[in-house]
C-alpha cells in the first residue's frame, strides 16, 4: 500500500520537472519557428521565423534535460496540423512582437532634432 503514494509522488515530480522546464505552446512554436526558417521562399518570413525560433530556444530553462525537451516536442509535433500551422506561428510571432513592443515601451522617446530652416541661397551683391 505505500509504494502506490510513493510512486504517486515521484511521477508527479518528474512530470512537474518538465512540464515546468517548457511550456507546451512555447514548444510547439520552437517547432514551427524552426520549420518556417527551413521552409520559407520570402527572405523577409524567413528573418521573421529565425528571429522567432531563437526567442523560444531562449525561453528553455536552464534546468530543462534533453530527454524532457525531446518528449515535449514530439508530444507538441503531434498537435501541429498543415491546416493550423500557419494560424499557430502568427500567433508565436504575435507574442515575440508583444514582448518587443513591451521592451520598446521601456525606452525613453528619441528627442526630436529641431526643424531646420530650409537653405537660402546666397545673396546676390
Amino acid at each position: 500500500m505505500k509504494a502506490a503514494p510513493i510512486a504517486l509522488a515521484a511521477a508527479l515530480l518528474l512530470s512537474g520537472t518538465a512540464a515546468s522546464a517548457q511550456s507546451a505552446s512555447d514548444a510547439g512554436c520552437l517547432i514551427l519557428s524552426n520549420v518556417f526558417a527551413q521552409k520559407a521562399a520570402e527572405p523577409e518570413v524567413k528573418k521573421i521565423a529565425e528571429d522567432t525560433f531563437y526567442f523560444y530556444l531562449g525561453r528553455i530553462a536552464d534546468r530543462t534535460t534533453a530527454p524532457q525537451l525531446k518528449a515535449l516536442l514530439d508530444a507538441q509535433s503531434k498537435t501541429i496540423t498543415d491546416a493550423t500551422a500557419s494560424t499557430m506561428m502568427k500567433n508565436c510571432v504575435q507574442a515575440l512582437q508583444n514582448r518587443s513592443d513591451l521592451m520598446a515601451s521601456l525606452s525613453p522617446a528619441p528627442a526630436q532634432k529641431p526643424a531646420t530652416p530650409p537653405a537660402t541661397p546666397p545673396k546676390k551683391p
